[in-house]
């Protein structure tokens, strides 16, 4: 019997080759392209067009998988989008050392599992449904995973992808209605119906997505055109003093610190704002207890008749916290906010931190100890003599159920004091203030963002950046903005499109068990293995 020589053996067929290749390695390569386009979509890059087709590839990877096979994919997706979103967390190399790789491979990975969540329900549900079906129950899938994400002390918003098109203020006016979450269901709304376009090659699903982007644009349009109604006019005035991070916490540098402060303040004349707002954390002291320091700040507010908030770090009986300190304009303290939403595995906030200890890990952190702070009792607003104003401080305000709540509660301004000198030039910066025009829009407020280094705006409430500073300059930012009254559907009954969004699943689901079993897609057999039998050989 003659033995089959391999060198000799003939090789697939070109178009099993191919084949082969769209089987088994396109649907990853398409799965990274979209994790790619969607992070070069996100503020920095500047390329928001592409959050309109980022995830199109994506879609073609998940076509006829296996759950299992679209949760792997999806998380390929996943741990590309935030691998390259989130590069900037490098920065923190100075403070936390080593310790910044796994973290960042820690934070990359579980993020990437919500995309991975996605694929594996995308692809189970796509197997059962119909098409239109289809075209509802993607994006409600992806918006309230983006939903899930930003709950609990672990929230995390970064990255949603309504953040891309913060400057498409006419497609972007529907976060009115029912939060950023919105947005985010439209996008993903487009890439599905611009993947079927392609995949079935009918021209009435890109038409479709084109009517639907006219029409949300045609309503937005109409909302900017509206006044606004007329409220009372605040002249605020923004300090940006541009500290380096590595020597901000440093008591040497004390008296430089201030004298950076007094030289910005003392170019506000007398009498011309309402309002001086400085960034968070602002000198290494207890500003509330430095008699020296809080003494300036007070004969400052009332020699130049103005309210002046303030954030430092207070210490008191129960522990340190994170605050926000409005004097009024005759010097006495009005009130103060805590913040709440803790920065986690941060020395804000680390869960475990007694056993981190114990292990010797904070011995090689070059920024000290970690989890110091405590949370505060609420979001409230503080109340000054010609309204309330929504305070709070630096990453509460990428969650739109901060500003709600404080919304609620009477706040007619929301502002953001906020150190994002940790990251230096880096994305992080315009990434951070793209939430700020979200909650804007969201509550039809003013948002105002006073920053270390950048970047400090004053955001209108349809969203349009009124002023803004450059990054690693000090600046002064001057203007005036209303206290608003107006409640928006966002304010008046909160997330109801996520419970839309469920609702939709929970029918689906529904549905699947009850008639779609029967229309489901069966999964493809598996290849059986070539006969080893002789006479098989033969024929």
């Amino acid at each position: 019997m003659s033995v089959e020589d391999p060198l000799t053996r003939p090789s697939a067929p070109p178009g099993r080759r191919a084949a082969t290749f769209s089987m088994s390695v396109l649907p990853w390569l398409l799965a990274g392209l979209s994790g790619v386009l969607g992070a070069l979509s996100m503020p920095g890059p500047g390329l928001g067009f592409l959050s309109w087709v980022a995830l199109v590839p994506l879609c073609f990877a998940l076509q006829g998988q296996t759950p299992r096979r679209g949760l792997q994919l999806g998380a390929v997706a996943g741990a590309c989008f935030f691998a390259f979103l989130l590069y900037w967390l490098y920065t923190l190399w100075d403070w936390a050392g080593l310790l910044i790789i796994p973290g960042y491979l820690l934070l990359v990975g579980y993020l990437a599992l919500y995309w991975g969540a996605f694929g594996s329900f995308y692809a189970w549900f796509n197997r059962r449904l119909p098409v239109w079906a289809m075209v509802l129950i993607a994006p409600a899938l992806w918006t309230l995973l983006e939903f899930l994400r930003a709950l609990g002390p672990f929230g995390f918003t970064w990255g949603q992808l309504a953040q891309a098109t913060y400057r498409e203020l006419p497609l972007i006016q529907a976060a009115a209605l029912g939060g950023i979450w919105i947005i985010s269901f439209l996008i993903l709304l487009i890439n599905y119906l611009l993947y079927l376009g392609l995949s079935r090659h009918r021209w009435r699903y890109p038409a479709l997505a084109l009517i639907v982007l006219g029409l949300v644009w045609g309503w937005g349009a109409a909302r900017l055109g509206r006044p606004l109604s007329q409220e009372p006019a605040l002249r605020v005035a923004l300090i940006q003093p541009n500290i380096p991070q590595r020597l901000r916490g440093d008591r040497a540098y004390l008296s430089d610190f201030l004298a950076q402060y007094q030289k910005l303040l003392a170019r506000i004349p007398v009498g011309s704002t309402d309002l001086v707002i400085l960034p968070e954390s602002i000198l290494p002291t207890y500003v509330l207890h430095d008699r020296l320091i809080l003494g300036y700040f007070e004969r400052y507010a009332r020699e130049r008749r103005t309210a002046l908030l303030l954030g430092t770090i207070d210490a008191r009986p129960t522990g340190f916290y994170n605050t926000a300190a409005l004097l009024s304009s005759g010097g006495t303290l009005l009130g103060t906010y805590d913040k709440v939403q803790l920065v986690p595995f941060s020395t804000e906030y680390f869960p475990g931190i007694g056993l981190f200890n114990r292990l010797g890990f904070s011995r090689w952190l070059p920024i000290g100890r970690l989890g110091e702070l405590k949370r505060g009792a609420g979001f409230r607003p503080l109340e000054a003599p010609w309204g309330r104003l929504g305070v709070d401080i630096c990453f509460e305000s990428i969650f739109p159920r901060i500003g709600r709540a404080l919304v609620r509660r009477g706040a007619g301004l929301l502002v953001t004091i906020t150190n994002d000198a940790w990251f230096k030039r880096s994305w992080a910066l315009p990434q951070h203030l793209a939430f700020g025009v979200y909650r804007a829009i969201e509550t039809d407020r003013y948002f105002l963002q006073a920053a270390n280094t950048g970047l400090s705006a004053i955001v209108g409430p349809r969203g349009r950046i009124v002023r803004r500073s450059a990054v690693a300059q000090a600046a002064l930012l001057r203007g005036q903005v209303q206290l608003r009254a107006d409640l928006t559907p966002y304010v008046r009954y909160g997330d109801w499109f996520i419970y839309l969004a469920l609702g939709l699943l929970g029918v689906a689901g529904l549905w699947i068990m009850t008639v779609g079993a029967r229309h489901a897609v069966p999964l493809p057999d598996k290849p059986s293995r070539p006969s080893t039998d002789s006479s098989h050989r033969q024929r």
